[in-house]
């Protein structure tokens, strides 16, 4: 039987996205935040650094579940998955907060892990649908100046409030703050449903009927070999700039910073240009500087200024490239969008994992070079996949 399908004219009003774009603020928030805090929950939980570290295995590992979100959006609404990811967010939160051991700690950021799987996909899908697809990459790449801004502003905070009390009790009663107010603001200002038509029977087959058509099956690829290609370079670049570069953590910790400066820009530039220059174009080119300045990257060992010059641009062009390819793959259908975008998601935690185990033995075996080629490799092949079976969509 089909359910009730909700047609509406496209419509986003600015207090929907401010809604939309503090969710994903509170939860990019809560990925990133783990980071900084490892050292301190490794002596505060009294568990080796090595154990900790399984908790940012579990945030890689959730992003396999987003598909469950994506169908829940496409069979459900929107709105509901949203409120369940919120919820099951809250809950985690309280329990991070209240932990005095590992095993208490790791449930709830767990349950972290699954609401933002649950969360994320829904949110773009949701913006997808009530924005047209010509003006849909300055919609969606509004929402992706989250992640940069989480950096910024919401893991700055949070670090400073963490310092002042000693515990990492007041950030997470934060995150659960935030969260709960998302949940009320999305009961009062979202509207329910979908916008896509779906039935029960869609619902079931739907995603093995996605994974049939070669332009979501090239685009799926495409998000692996580019996320696989970026984390060769991410998750050893630290390594590398201590050994060639001599570099302190201080030194490091003003690249991480620039990074996050470099993402605002380059999701600034995709929600500018991107509608303009066509979604497939923007992908191609920032795709393609990628895979440009990872090939040149190795040149720079031992030089500052050409490493910051090559690693900024190549941070610039990847994020340009990430945030126009959520407007791409949410037009290249409007039955399972949800779906298909919470495949991209998941495809991208892949592309990371492959990414983060390969990276460090190539380094260590090859040096440089071997992760610089390898990586631009990947990028080339996610490049040609997108040239040669990804459409501009429309829907």
């Amino acid at each position: 039987m089909a359910t009730s399908t909700l047609k509406t004219t496209p419509n986003l009003s600015l207090l929907q996205i401010l809604v939309l774009l503090l969710g994903r603020f509170t939860f990019n928030t809560g990925f990133r935040v783990i980071y900084p805090l490892l050292p301190l929950l490794a002596n505060g939980l009294q568990v080796s650094l090595s154990m900790v570290s399984l908790l940012v295995t579990v945030q890689v590992g959730a992003t396999m579940l987003s598909p469950l979100g994506g169908m829940l959006a496409d069979r459900f609404g929107e709105r509901r998955s949203m409120l369940i990811g919120l919820g099951i967010f809250i809950f985690g939160a309280a329990i991070c907060a209240l932990a005095s051991s590992f095993m208490p700690f790791m449930l709830g950021y767990t349950l972290i892990g699954i609401a933002t799987a649950l969360y994320m996909s829904p949110a773009q899908a949701y913006a997808s649908a009530r924005s047209a697809y010509t003006e849909r990459a300055r919609i969606l790449g509004l929402l992706e100046l989250s992640w940069a801004a989480s950096a910024l502003l919401g893991v700055a905070a949070l670090t400073q409030l963490i310092a002042w009390q000693a515990s990492w009790t007041p950030a997470f009663v934060v995150l659960g703050i935030a969260a709960l107010l998302t949940f009320g603001l999305t009961i009062i200002l979202l509207s329910p449903g979908t916008l896509q038509p779906h039935t029960r029977t869609t619902t079931t087959t739907g995603g093995l009927t996605l994974l049939r058509r070669s332009d979501i099956l090239a685009a799926l690829g495409m998000m692996f070999f580019q996320l696989l290609a970026a984390e060769l370079i991410f998750v050893i670049y630290a390594t590398w700039l201590e050994r060639d570069f001599a570099a302190s953590t201080e030194q490091i910790g003003l690249i991480f910073g620039l990074l996050g400066i470099v993402e605002l820009g380059g999701a600034l530039t995709a929600t500018l240009f991107t509608d303009r220059i066509g979604k497939r174009r923007a992908v191609l080119i920032g795709f393609a500087g990628v895979a440009i300045f990872q090939a040149l990257l190795p040149l720079s060992s031992g030089h500052w200024l050409l490493f910051l010059a090559l690693f900024l641009l190549f941070d610039l062009c990847f994020e340009f490239a990430i945030v126009s390819a959520f407007p791409l793959m949410s037009g290249l259908t409007e039955h399972g969008r949800g779906t298909v975008l919470a495949l991209m998601v998941a495809m991208m935690g892949l592309g990371r994992v492959v990414g983060s185990l390969a990276g460090p033995a190539l380094f260590l075996t090859i040096g440089i070079w071997g992760n610089g080629l390898l990586a631009a490799a990947g990028a080339i092949i996610g490049v040609l996949l997108c040239f040669w079976l990804v459409p501009e969509g429309h829907a």
